[in-house]
């Protein structure tokens, strides 16, 4: 007496979840990822990060010396407040410079701001996020665990819904 074992096996399912990642995640979609959800995000927090003067991340800002609160009253602008804002030209950079996205082999990579401040703006990039011998750091640019936990949130949602419109059972 002979038995025949005979299995069949319908690999549909996990070809179509397959290339539902590889949509999700090659470099060009990564890069769409990058610009059209985490590039908004930053910049959120950013603008964020000085409306409040100080976040989660950088902590709370230091009040403004007297002399300082003096030299800005005798400028016209606000003696104590908006700290880490005289001509605006601070904000600016952090918040509307373009992004730099660039696109490799392995993934893509967004820095924001793109582009290395120069001269002036350079120094004030500095002073705010290190301090100096007249200045106490205020920092503008950073990001946390709150941020990291967004961007990986954001990337599962996009992976899922990117798969879900790939499927072809």
């Amino acid at each position: 007496m002979a038995v025949t074992l005979s299995v069949s096996i319908n690999d549909r399912g996990v070809q179509s979840m397959l290339n539902g990642l590889d949509t999700a995640l090659n470099p060009v979609a990564i890069a769409g990822f990058l610009g059209a959800v985490v590039d908004p995000y930053l910049r959120k927090r950013a603008q964020a990060r000085f409306t409040s003067e100080g976040d989660d991340v950088v902590g709370g800002w230091a009040e403004l010396k007297e002399a300082t609160q003096n030299i800005r009253s005798d400028l016209g602008y606000g003696a104590a407040h908006p700290i880490n804002k005289r001509t605006g030209e601070l904000e600016d950079y952090i918040v509307n410079s373009p992004n730099s996205l660039n696109i490799h082999p392995w993934g893509a990579s967004l820095t924001l701001p793109g582009n290395a401040p120069v001269g002036e703006l350079a120094d004030k990039v500095r002073r705010a996020q290190q301090g100096d011998v007249r200045q106490v750091p205020r920092p503008v640019l950073g990001m946390n665990e709150r941020d990291l936990a967004f961007v990986l949130l954001a990337l599962a949602s996009n992976i899922r819904k990117v798969s879900r419109t790939t499927r072809t059972i």
